[in-house]
C-alpha cells in the first residue's frame, strides 16, 4: 500500500491561515457588546447609590429645616417673660413647625415619592392633635393610596375623613368636596355606578356650584364615553 505524505509546508500554510474580515469583525463586535454590558452594569451601580444619596439629603434636609424652626421658636420664647409665654402657649399654640411638616410631606407627593409622601402623612396624622392641615393630609393620604393602586384602603382614609368632618373633629374640611370627588372615582372605576350616583348628589346637595362637583360630573361624562 502507498502511503501519501503532506508536505510540511502545506500543513504550515494552512495552520497560519488569516483571520478573515468577518471573523475580526464579529470578534471586535462581541469585546465592544461585553465593555457595553459592563459599562451598564456600573451605571446601575452608579443610580442606586445616587438614589440612596437623594434619600439622606431629604432627610437631612428635613432635620435641618426643624432645627430652625426649633431655633426661632426658643429665641422668641427666650424674649418673653415667663407668665406671658405660659399663657401664650396655653391659649394659642405654635403651629409654624406642623404647617412646615406638612407642606414637607405635600412637597413629596408633588415629587411623585408616592412611598416617602404616604409615611410622612401617616406620621404627620399620628403625632399632631387635629389642625388646620389634618383634613388636607387625610385627603392626600387618601389618594397616595388610590394611585398606588390601593382603591380599599383609599376608600377607608376618604370615608374617615368625612366622618370626622360631619362629627366636628377637625377645625377645617375645605377638603371635603375633593374627597366625595375621589369616591365617585373609585366608584366608576369599579363600575358601581349606583354607589357613584350616590356620592354625586351629596356633591350636588353639599356644593351645588363647586368646581369639584363639576370635575365629578367630567367624570361620569367621561365614564359614558368609554363604554
Amino acid at each position: 500500500m502507498k502511503k501519501f505524505l503532506i508536505p510540511i509546508s502545506l500543513f504550515l500554510l494552512y495552520s497560519c491561515a488569516p483571520v478573515s474580515p468577518n471573523q475580526e469583525y464579529d470578534k471586535r463586535i462581541s469585546d465592544l457588546e461585553i465593555r457595553l454590558a459592563k459599562i451598564e452594569e456600573k451605571q446601575e451601580e452608579v443610580e442606586e447609590k445616587l438614589e440612596e444619596i437623594n434619600k439622606r439629603i431629604d432627610l437631612l434636609t428635613e432635620e435641618i429645616g426643624k432645627l430652625k424652626v426649633a431655633k426661632i421658636q426658643e429665641e422668641k420664647v427666650e424674649e418673653k417673660p415667663k407668665e406671658i409665654m405660659e399663657e401664650k402657649i396655653e391659649v394659642e399654640p405654635i403651629v409654624e413647625d406642623v404647617k412646615i411638616e406638612y407642606e414637607d410631606a405635600l412637597n413629596l407627593y408633588r415629587l411623585k415619592k408616592l412611598f416617602e409622601a404616604r409615611d410622612a402623612f401617616t406620621k404627620f396624622i399620628k403625632n399632631h392633635k387635629p389642625n388646620p392641615y389634618t383634613d388636607n393630609a387625610y385627603f392626600w393620604l387618601g389618594k397616595i393610596y388610590y394611585e398606588l393602586g390601593n382603591s380599599e384602603t383609599a376608600r377607608r382614609i376618604f370615608n374617615t375623613l368625612i366622618k370626622k368632618c360631619e362629627n366636628g373633629e377637625l377645625p377645617d374640611c375645605n377638603k371635603l368636596p375633593d374627597t366625595y370627588v375621589m369616591l365617585v372615582k373609585i366608584s366608576l372605576d369599579e363600575g358601581d355606578i349606583e354607589e357613584a350616583n350616590e356620592y354625586m348628589s351629596i356633591l350636588e346637595s353639599k356644593f351645588p356650584k363647586s368646581e369639584a362637583t363639576k370635575r365629578a360630573l367630567k367624570l361620569f361624562e367621561e365614564y359614558k364615553e368609554q363604554q
